[in-house]
């Protein structure tokens, strides 16, 4: 199956994505009427704990270097900085063919993982990551590269593939509860 070349189309079936999968969670959805960063807020409609969500969807394709399989996600370094009242969570979609890969990490981690890339020794070629500081452009690049273990800024990401963070637990019970007879 081809992935329509419109890339608002896109992007917006992988928030649509997102959004079913914290519906199943039993989180309730609000979309912002106008996007000024959070895609998507998630409420427990029990005690109105909030989250916000950024969702940002990639095609998985070959590095033109390398060949290796990788998703890049481009992220907004004024946002992964920010600390909020309200927690945010990365869902970070990458299309396979036919199914998304999935990748949920809450900010804080994000930062730190960026942190110790930046801070760590570099050898080879290439340049250095920039800090923040150093940055001309709110751009950050984030490339997922999926031969094998999922990895990023030099760290596994396979803790957070597929599994939900202890920020986002699953809501079982409350208004639009079912039970059973």
């Amino acid at each position: 199956m081809a992935v329509n070349e419109k890339r608002t189309h896109f992007g917006r079936a992988g928030e649509y994505f997102a959004m079913s999968e914290l519906l199943l969670r039993g989180w309730n959805v609000a979309v912002p009427v106008v996007d000024v960063g959070d895609d998507v807020f998630v409420i427990d409609d029990n005690d109105k704990t909030t989250r916000r969500v950024q969702v940002k969807s990639s095609l998985i394709g070959p590095n033109d270097k390398t060949g290796r399989l990788e998703a890049s996600f481009t992220l907004s370094r004024a946002q992964l900085r920010s600390t909020h009242a309200t927690p945010l969570i990365y869902m970070l979609l990458a299309r396979e063919r036919t199914k998304w890969r999935r990748f949920v990490i809450p900010r804080d981690h994000l930062l730190e993982l960026h942190n110790s890339y930046v801070q760590a020794p570099k050898s080879g070629p290439g340049r250095p990551p920039k800090t923040h500081e150093d940055a001309k452009t709110d751009n950050l690049v984030l490339t997922i590269s999926l031969e094998g273990e999922p990895q990023a800024w030099g760290a596994v990401l396979t803790e957070f593939e597929s599994a939900w963070p202890e920020e986002l637990p699953e809501v079982r019970s409350g208004p639009g509860t079912v039970r059973a007879l």
